[in-house]
């Protein structure tokens, strides 16, 4: 009964079950305290609610907006957008362009006659026929005796010859242990004779490393090439070849 009561406190009865639960709650505190202290009960003050001005003072400031907005309208009454063209400058470039002239060209040369054409084995009788004899005199003979004292066995420089020999075989020389143990690399460099076949038939040891010296030799007598020609004839020639020793 008294949730009911406190549910519906805006009822007759609800309010006068407020009513004594105040008067008992007094009644309470006053039992507690000395009789000298004066106890004083507060109530709500109806002109401190805040809920009260509420709609009054919504419907100031409601009327307040209206007013502004009709003033607006009545200054303002339409907005137009301008736009200001201004006049965009022209700016003139001037190019002096020489003036071209066109020349004539020579005429063409006059195309030489073409010869009629005669049916038959007949010789037209204006065409005359030279004699055709051939005259051993006035054929020229190369003197031999210059090219006699040339040796085409004798071996040429690289630099010297038409077509250098083209390596065609390089074998792989065998590292040294003894390189290869103290991890040590070089380059050596030979000097190889090709002969007319493409051969080694001899090899020279110019700078280089002397471990790597015996090793180099006997890869480079295993080299072939393609023959070096000189003025249309194979030739001997000396080739340098470098021969690198890496562990890599």
């Amino acid at each position: 009964m008294n949730l009911v009561q406190i549910r519906f406190g805006n009822t007759l009865s609800g309010q006068i079950y407020q009513a004594r639960q105040a008067q008992r709650e007094f009644q309470k505190r006053l039992s507690a305290q000395p009789c000298d202290v004066q106890i004083e009960t507060r109530a709500k003050k109806p002109d401190a609610d805040l809920k009260l001005p509420y709609w009054s003072n919504m419907m100031r400031a409601s009327l307040l907006n209206l007013i502004i907005f009709i003033a607006v309208f009545w200054l303002y009454p339409e907005y137009h957008p301008t736009v200001h063209l201004t006049k965009s400058v022209i700016k003139v470039q001037t190019v002096n362009i020489p003036e071209t002239s066109q020349q004539k060209r020579p005429p063409p040369p006059p195309r030489p006659q073409v010869p009629l054409a005669v049916e038959g084995d007949e010789v037209p009788e204006d065409v005359t026929i030279e004699s055709t004899e051939l005259d051993l005199d006035k054929i020229f003979i190369p003197n031999l005796a210059s090219t006699a004292g040339t040796d085409l066995d004798e071996p040429l420089d690289y630099m010297e010859i038409d077509y250098k020999p083209h390596p065609s075989r390089i074998v792989t020389p065998e590292y040294p242990a003894e390189a290869r143990k103290k991890r040590i690399e070089g380059k050596v460099t030979v000097k190889v004779l090709v002969d007319k076949i493409g051969n080694v038939e001899d090899v020279q040891f110019i700078h280089g490393p002397e471990m790597f010296r015996k090793a180099a030799l006997a890869a480079a007598w295993q080299f072939r090439f393609r023959p070096g020609k000189h003025q249309g004839e194979r030739r001997k020639v000396w080739m340098i070849m470098p021969i690198e020793f890496s562990l890599d």
